[in-house]
């Protein structure tokens, strides 16, 4: 800072005061002094962040090259500095070029002492003594002067100086690209090994101890063949029913309790434990392998083919202790029951079934006016349905909508309302594929494509004869028909309904590393990173086996980066990583590392209080979709609680938001028209205002892109839109409550209506 412009920064306000914007601007006088030295600071944050660049050479194992290493250490704050800033910017001299040189010569002192950069290059070296010895299991494979070239190239960064962990990053994946050349199988095949995921069967002592039977019931939707396996399981003393929803473990309990056999009911987030009952009815992923059964039934085996989902299939399979394993699904899961069946040993019968009432293709188009009670179309994704729903609406149907992220609860009671006829059409997503029975008398698909979470692709033929099947519940239609919408092709319909499944290219199953299998890989690696863990997991292991394949662990991998940041046990972070939470969503992501955090410092977690916003009795279509995610994270929550009922005491209370959140969308879902809102600021918009965003927020939007401002949109009373924050620092001095306004009107946000008008807007 210049004395000019000093001068004249003084001359706009009281000598002996200073804002917030008075304390930057001093800061980086001062980081311009020391910016010679590698000093750099963050003078947005309060307090203000030091960092320095550090150079280290260091010697590659098992070369005579040094190499000459340039990376930021994070210093933090230092508060004496920070301190006597204030003191001068107070001062009726002020702040100026000598002061900013003299507290550079502090600040440099401060930052080039700091035990930080010693503690620093202990990493490094750390790094390089690690990569030494585990460069050493690669034997003669070990090309160390290669890997020198290459780490030279690798932490050039293009004359950047990057942050200490990204410099380690770095240097860790050219490793791990050097050690695979120099024949990674050796390290894969040892921490297979290590962890017992290459002898995966064996971690079933109990199954492989007994003699079972396999039973295999295929067939079409509609053909009988749950039934028939629900009757057999109900012949048992005991016994297990595996589902992949809540909906259909609620059905399964219902099922055997009709058949006179107590059940109880076990999910990720519930338990209905019915005293003396000998049998259980969950869904797939909370199944008891300790536990012997007399006979159980696992649903929809064809989902063990899902690269998400299917490990927890593979588990139950290879893992059920009961003489009797009866799995009822569509024939498409024959060759992997069939490979898994011929690891084990074991017998495999295959029994297949019919369906009882014919299933149509309808060669003709379905236009939206031809949309008759009875129906249900498809869509694939929450807006589409949405849309779906509006159109139907204008045409005077009544209209109900599954979809996933929909709670069990708000689905069984949509497929209520169309079961008992208050809603004469559906609209769903392929949610409706499994878990619902419906009295849907013809399915009519709006698309043959989907967005499958990776890549929008064509439906598989198992997932249009899975949702097709839906059609002509038997006993309720004479036949089932499925159609599309008018514009799309007929044609994938046809060939899934008329051709036999197509064997998949690799029938392998898909298991997930357990506890056991992380501590070990953990043991192995000499880690306690659970994201690596899991990393090298999906990365390395089990590229050979010829029976089993690592599923996807990207979103494992996702949360357990969340939760590693906790003080927690590998175990418990490995549980947490487990949670039910959307890791597409970043807010969901703070919310478990939050919670994680809280648990490993002996904090118990609150219930989330989102619930509190929806007290009235119906919603706008913002709110819906903002007391949906409210319900899924409860749900989180009761899944934490029912693990760790210390951390998450409030069990009671977030049954009791869910419960009344799960009403309020099933009242707004039930209304004839769903009110419109700004997404941004929440206002009602009218039904006919052409534009998502309310005229206010998109003129805020257009001042804001055009420089008038630096903040985000308000609302039209001045209230800032929730999560909107300024930052100011309290003003210094006698005159601090005229200057701390003045201040805070700098760069004020406008409102009205007096900006840009989009074309064709109405006022």
């Amino acid at each position: 800072m210049t004395d000019d412009t000093s001068d004249k920064a003084r001359s706009g306000r009281t000598p002996g005061t200073a804002d917030e914007f008075d304390r930057r601007d001093a800061l980086r006088a001062v980081a311009a002094v020391v910016r010679g030295d590698g000093i750099e600071v963050d003078a947005d944050s309060t307090p203000a962040r030091w960092s320095v660049a550090v150079n280290h050479v260091v010697q590659i194992p098992g070369t005579d090259r040094k190499l000459k290493l340039r990376f930021k250490v994070a210093l933090g704050p230092l508060p004496d500095i920070e301190a006597d800033l204030w003191g001068l910017l107070t001062t009726d001299e002020g702040f100026g070029r000598p002061q900013a040189k003299a507290l550079g010569k502090r600040v440099k002192g401060a930052c080039l002492s700091s035990p930080a950069i010693a503690k620093a290059k202990d990493r490094v070296d750390g790094w390089f003594a690690s990569m030494e010895q585990r460069a050493s299991g690669f034997g003669e494979s070990w090309r160390p002067k290669g890997f020198a070239d290459e780490l030279g190239r690798v932490v050039g960064f293009g004359g950047r100086i990057p942050r200490l962990q990204t410099l380690l990053d770095a240097m860790e994946e050219a490793f791990s690209t050097a050690a695979a050349r120099a024949g990674l199988k050796v390290r894969r095949e040892r921490l297979e090994n290590a962890s017992g995921m290459g002898v995966y069967l064996d971690s079933f002592a109990t199954a492989r101890a007994m003699i079972r039977k396999l039973r295999l019931y295929v067939g079409p939707t509609n053909s009988g063949k749950t039934h028939a396996a629900m009757d057999r399981l109900a012949e048992a003393e005991s016994g297990c029913y595996l589902a992949p929803l809540r909906l259909l473990a609620l059905e399964g309990q219902e099922a055997l309790e009709t058949r006179g056999r107590p059940c109880s009911l076990v999910t990720g987030e519930e338990r209905d434990v019915r005293p003396g009952a000998a049998f259980t009815s969950s869904t797939i992923e909370m199944v008891n392998t300790s536990k012997v059964w007399g006979a159980c039934v696992i649903d929809e085996i064809q989902m063990i083919g899902d690269p998400d989902r299917g490990w927890a299939w593979t588990q139950a399979v290879a893992g059920v202790a009961a003489p009797e394993i009866l799995m009822t699904g569509s024939a498409d899961a024959i060759p992997y029951v069939k490979r898994l069946a011929d690891a084990m040993g074991e017998e495999l019968e295959v029994v297949e079934f019919t369906r009882k009432s014919p299933l149509r293709v309808q060669e003709e188009r379905v236009k939206l006016t031809e949309v008759k009670p009875g129906d249900a179309l498809i869509a694939f994704s929450r807006k589409d349905v949405m849309a779906l729903r509006h159109d139907l609406l204008g045409r005077n149907h009544n209209v109900a909508v599954i979809y996933g992220a929909l709670s069990p609860e708000v689905r069984r009671a949509e497929a209520r309302r169309f079961r008992e006829g208050t809603a004469d059409v559906l609209v769903a997503t392929d949610a409706i594929g499994m878990g619902l029975n419906l009295p849907v008398a013809r399915v009519v698909l709006s698309t043959t494509r989907k967005y499958d979470g990776r890549e929008e692709r064509e439906l598989t033929a198992s997932e249009i004869r899975q949702i097709g099947g839906r059609a002509g519940r038997f006993g309720m239609h004479e036949e089932g028909r499925v159609a599309v919408l008018d514009g799309e092709n007929i044609n994938p319909v046809r060939r899934a309904l008329t051709s036999p499944p197509v064997p998949p290219e690799d029938p392998r199953s898909w298991i997930s590393p357990n506890l056991s299998h992380v501590e070990a890989i953990a043991r192995e690696l000499d880690t306690d990173s659970l994201a690596k863990v899991l990393r090298t997991a999906g990365q390395e292991l089990l590229r050979a086996n010829q029976t089993f394949r690592m599923t996807d662990l990207e979103q494992r991998i996702q949360a357990a980066a969340a939760v590693d940041r906790a003080r927690l046990p590998l175990a418990v972070r490995d549980m947490l990583a487990r949670c039910p939470i959307d890791t597409r969503d970043q807010n969901n992501l703070r919310l478990l590392g939050g919670w994680a955090t809280n648990q490993g410092k002996g904090i118990p977690n609150a219930a989330p209080d989102a619930a509190e916003r929806f007290r009235h009795s119906v919603g706008t279509d913002v709110e819906l979709e903002k007391a949906e995610r409210a319900v899924k994270e409860l749900t989180a929550y009761a899944w934490l609680a029912y693990r760790f009922p210390d951390a998450y005491p409030e069990m009671d209370l977030c049954q009791e938001r869910r419960a009344h959140l799960n009403a309020f969308i099933e009242r707004t879902l039930a209304e004839r028209s769903l009110a419109r809102a700004c997404p941004v600021c929440g206002t009602r918009l009218k039904a006919n205002h052409r534009f998502r965003v309310c005229d206010n927020c998109y003129t805020s939007r257009v001042e804001e892109r055009r420089g008038g401002r630096r903040g985000g949109p308000e609302r039209g009373n001045g209230e800032k839109p929730p999560g909107h924050q300024h930052h100011f620092h309290h003003p210094v001095g006698k005159d601090a409550g005229r200057d701390a306004g003045r201040d805070a009107g700098r760069g004020a946000p406008r409102t009205g209506r007096g900006g840009p008008r989009r074309r064709g807007a109405t006022p």
